[in-house]
C-alpha cells in the first residue's frame, strides 16, 4: 500500500512562512544538540549540532515523504556537478595562494578541533541555511519568484554572522565576514540546486572553513576574526567573494533555472 500523502496547507498557502520555519526549526534542534554536547565538552557539543542537523533531515524527509525522495541521491549528471564544482575550486585554489600575497610565510595549524568545526558548519549551517529551506523554495515557491528568494536567504546566512560579535570577533572584519558569506551562499546554493544533493555544499562548507581555521594565524582557537586584515587583502577576499558567488549564481539561473528546476521536479516526485 502506497503511503498517504499529508496536507501542507501552510507550504502550500504561505510558503515564506514554511521557509521561516524551515531555518528555525534546525536552528532550535542543533542548539539543543549542541547544548547536550557541550555538557561533556567543546568538542561534544559541535558533535551534537551534527547530529542534531541529521535529524532535522530525517524529519524533513519523513514529514515530506513519499513526494519527496530524500538529500542525499544527486540528480545532475556527472558533467553537470563538474561543471558547478569549478566555482568551488576556484576559491579554494584562491584561498590557498592567498599566504603568498600577504604572508611571509605559509602558515598551517590543523587540529582535531578544527576539523570538527568544520565539519560542524557543513552539517549545521548548511541545514539550517540551505538544505530544508531551499527545498520548500523548489516546491512550493512559484518558479518567477525563487532567484528573489533565494538572493534573500543568502542575504540572511550574511546577517546571521553577525552573532560573531558576541564572541569578540572585529567590528570590521564581521561586517567583511557578512559580504563574503553572503556571496558564499550563492555558492553554495549552486551546489546544492544544481546537484540535487547535500553532499556537495556540506563537503564545501565543511572544506572551506577547515582551510580558513588553519591557514589563517589571524583566526582564534574558536573560529572568530579577532583582528583587522590589511586594506589590501580585505580587497582581495572582497573580489574572490564576489567574483566566485556571481559565477555560482549565473551557473544556476542561467536559462531561468531550467537544470534547477528540472532536477527539483525530480526530488519532488508527485503531481502539484
Amino acid at each position: 500500500m502506497d503511503k498517504k500523502t499529508r496536507n501542507h496547507s501552510i507550504c502550500e498557502k504561505i510558503p515564506y512562512i514554511a521557509i521561516i520555519l524551515s531555518i528555525l526549526f534546525p536552528s532550535l534542534l542543533a542548539g539543543i544538540g549542541g547544548s547536550i554536547g557541550n555538557a561533556i565538552s567543546e568538542n561534544a557539543g559541535n558533535i551534537g549540532v551534527c547530529v542534531f542537523a541529521i535529524i532535522s533531515m530525517l524529519i524533513f524527509w519523513y514529514w515530506f515523504s513519499p513526494e519527496f525522495k530524500g538529500f542525499v541521491k544527486p540528480e545532475a549528471s556527472a558533467r553537470d556537478i563538474g561543471l558547478v564544482m569549478i566555482p568551488l575550486a576556484i576559491l579554494l585554489v584562491f584561498t590557498l595562494i592567498e599566504p603568498l600575497f600577504f604572508y611571509h610565510s605559509f602558515y598551517f595549524s590543523p587540529s582535531l578541533k578544527a576539523a570538527i568545526m568544520g565539519i560542524t558548519a557543513g552539517f549545521g549551517e548548511e541545514t539550517m541555511f540551505r538544505i530544508l529551506s531551499l527545498a520548500i523554495v523548489m516546491r512550493y515557491v512559484r518558479k518567477e519568484r525563487r532567484f528573489v528568494t533565494i538572493i534573500i536567504l543568502a542575504v540572511i546566512f550574511g546577517i546571521s554572522h553577525a552573532g560573531n560579535l558576541a564572541q569578540g570577533a572585529d567590528l570590521v572584519m564581521t561586517a567583511a565576514q557578512i559580504l563574503h558569506s553572503t556571496f558564499q551562499a550563492f555558492l553554495l546554493t549552486a551546489l546544492y540546486l544544481g546537484t540535487g544533493s547535500v553532499i556537495f555544499p556540506i563537503f564545501a562548507h565543511g572544506l572551506y572553513d577547515f582551510i580558513c581555521f588553519t591557514t589563517d594565524p589571524l583566526v582564534s582557537g574558536d573560529g572568530i576574526l579577532t583582528q583587522q586584515y590589511s586594506t589590501g587583502r580585505l580587497l582581495y577576499e572582497f573580489i574572490v567573494a564576489v567574483t566566485i558567488g556571481i559565477i555560482a549564481l549565473y551557473l544556476i539561473s542561467k536559462n531561468k533555472f531550467a537544470k534547477a528546476n528540472e532536477i527539483w521536479e525530480k526530488k519532488w516526485i508527485s503531481e502539484r
